[in-house]
């Protein structure tokens, strides 16, 4: 074999390699991009379902198992802009101090009996995997959350379940859904409170809170 030969060799077996790892690239890059997709989507399907049945509407995200689905409550419910998850779902925190317990269970007796928390019930709008291996849809592949960062939340959440609540007539939350695949940048869907229109961004993005006044931020959903 001469020289030339050699050298030609080497640069099919570069090109082979290179093709072969720009296509593991895009292949990745693909599944990132329809998990951002499958996001959307559920954001578009459940300000339609709010807005049609007139009823309140949340998309959950289990961070953990990587899943997406969206339930529907027929309860009547309260929105404090101010408010965490427990809030929302009705739950609380445990308290670990005396008087914190003292001073809530005066307020529960001033304020009188409360109506039960709302209970949500998944809906099938996003249909399920093949595999049927849980709630929802599946991210696919090797795509994780990153985070997601809703309004209600005074910290992004990373593990766990994350919520993101529409109310009929078009009200939502803002949110940022970081979506990430080893080795690669993130690709955020970016919901927008005022419209619910999402967006697909690229890229580390800040999540600016609005200003809202804790006095003047809850909303009644009959």
């Amino acid at each position: 074999m001469t020289l030339i030969e050699i050298l030609l060799v080497l640069a099919l077996v570069a090109l082979i390699a290179g093709g072969v790892m720009s296509g593991t690239g895009m292949l990745g890059g693909s599944r990132q991009r329809a998990a951002a997709t499958l996001v959307l989507t559920a954001v578009r399907l459940a300000m339609t379902q709010a807005n049609s049945n007139g009823l309140p509407v949340r998309i959950v995200f289990d961070i953990d198992e990587s899943r997406i689905w969206i339930e529907e409550t027929r309860s009547r419910m309260l929105r404090s802009n101010t408010e965490d998850e427990d809030d929302l779902t009705g739950g609380a925190a445990a308290a670990t101090e005396a008087e914190t317990l003292a001073a809530e269970e005066a307020k529960r007796i001033v304020e009188g009996p409360r109506e039960p928390a709302p209970q949500f019930s998944a809906l099938p709008l996003l249909g399920v995997d093949p595999d049927d291996k849980g709630l929802g849809r599946a991210l696919g592949g090797d795509v994780k959350f990153v985070g997601v960062q809703t309004e209600h939340d005074p910290e992004v959440r990373k593990e766990g379940r994350a919520y993101l609540y529409f109310w009929p007539g078009g009200g939502t939350e803002k949110a940022i859904v970081s979506l990430g695949r080893p080795d690669s940048e993130p690709v955020n869907v970016m919901v927008s409170a005022l419209t619910g229109r999402a967006q697909i961004v690229r890229g580390e993005v800040e999540f600016d809170r609005p200003e809202i006044d804790s006095q003047l931020g809850e909303r009644e959903v009959e």
